[in-house]
Order: C-alpha cells, then sequence, then structure tokens
C-alpha cells in the first residue's frame, strides 16, 4: 500500500509543476492578481469638524461728544499762602484797615539782618537778599521770620516752598511805612503786611492783595 501511495503523490506533483517551468522557460511574466477596489467614500473629499474661525471687523470708534457752548467761567486766582485761618489779615475785633499790630519801643537784637531760631536766609534767591539788603540801608536792621517752609506747612502755590518768599518786619517802624517802601524798589514781586505786623515779599508777579 505504501509503495502505491508514493508513484501517485509524486505524479501528481510533476503534472503540477510542469506548466509553471515550461511558462517561465518561454520567457512569459505571471501577473499577481489586482487588489480589490477601495470603498467609494475614500474618494470623496475631506471634510473639517471644525467650525470655521469667525474674525469680526473692527469697531469704528465712537465720536467724542462736543463740549456743549456755554460761557467759560474764569478761574479764580489763588491766595497767598498766608491768607487762611494761620495767618488772617486781621485780627478778632479789628477793623479793615487798622494798623498792623508792632512795638514803637522795640530795639533791634543788632544791626543788619537778625532771623527768628530755625529761619536761615541762604536759600533765598539773589533778589531778596538785594531787598533786605536794601531795607537795612535804610532803616538799620531787619528781622525775618520766614523763609522756606515744608509742604505740610504752606498751602498750595506758595512761594515758601521754593523759598522765593519771606517774610520780616523792622523793629520799632510803622508796617505799613516799610510796605511803602518796598513797594518802591522794582525788585519786589509779591507784596503785603498781616495784621500781626509782618511784611511778605515773593519773586512772584508784581501784584498787592
Amino acid at each position: 500500500m505504501k509503495s502505491f501511495a508514493f508513484p501517485l503523490v509524486a505524479l501528481v506533483f510533476a503534472c503540477a509543476l510542469q506548466p509553471m517551468t515550461s511558462s517561465a522557460q518561454e520567457g512569459q511574466s505571471l501577473r499577481a492578481p489586482l487588489p480589490p477596489q477601495r470603498p467609494f467614500d475614500l474618494d470623496l473629499p475631506a471634510q473639517s469638524t471644525l467650525p470655521a474661525i469667525v474674525v469680526p471687523p473692527p469697531a469704528a470708534p465712537s465720536p467724542s461728544p462736543s463740549p456743549s457752548p456755554g460761557p467759560s467761567s474764569p478761574v479764580a486766582a489763588q491766595p497767598e499762602d498766608e491768607e487762611g485761618p494761620e495767618w488772617p489779615k486781621l485780627t478778632p475785633g479789628q477793623n479793615a484797615g487798622a494798623e498792623p499790630q508792632f512795638d514803637p519801643n522795640e530795639k533791634p537784637e543788632r544791626p543788619g539782618i537778625s532771623t527768628d531760631p530755625g529761619t536761615s536766609i541762604i536759600c533765598l534767591p539773589q533778589r531778596l537778599r538785594d531787598i533786605l539788603g536794601k531795607v537795612v540801608d535804610k532803616y538799620g536792621a531787619v528781622k525775618v521770620t520766614s523763609t522756606w517752609r515744608p509742604p505740610w506747612r504752606a498751602r498750595r502755590g506758595s512761594y515758601h516752598k521754593r523759598c522765593e518768599a519771606m517774610d520780616f518786619r523792622v523793629p520799632g517802624v510803622r508796617p505799613r511805612v516799610v510796605l511803602d517802601y518796598a513797594r518802591s524798589l522794582p525788585e519786589v514781586g509779591g507784596n503785603q503786611v498781616y495784621w500781626n505786623g509782618l511784611i511778605h515779599i515773593d519773586t512772584g508777579p508784581r501784584r498787592p492783595w
């Protein structure tokens, strides 16, 4: 049985191999079968699943409201720094135009320029020093009571904050007389005499108040 099965298997294998061998010898090429066609949905154009980004156009600037016409109110002039509760022009009960306080018998401490404790004239500009020098030349002595002041002791716009103002008096001389002489000097800017006899001079515009 074994001897008969072997020649039969060999014969079948030889018959299957013979056509392939003969085709190879004749130079014919063997073609592989074509792949199956692709599914039809692969040929469709791709569609994005993300929504499109829409950029809004820039907003037009809103027109600025035009100012309503009307009469412009003038800006009130700021008073000098001593015109307040700390330095009133008049003492309680004193009438307007009354003579400022002074002691006609007061004698100067020394000739020339003297100062109150804590007051210095070093920071004063030359313009104010010249005024003091002329007052000394006329009256012999002058007492300076205030020059530079820190911001917390001076009102807004005060020339004392820049050391461009001074308060002084001439011992034993009527304050209004000294003020009249000071106003005759071309170097004098702002000027005033207070109820306590102190005379204010600054480097601002020439103005009494």
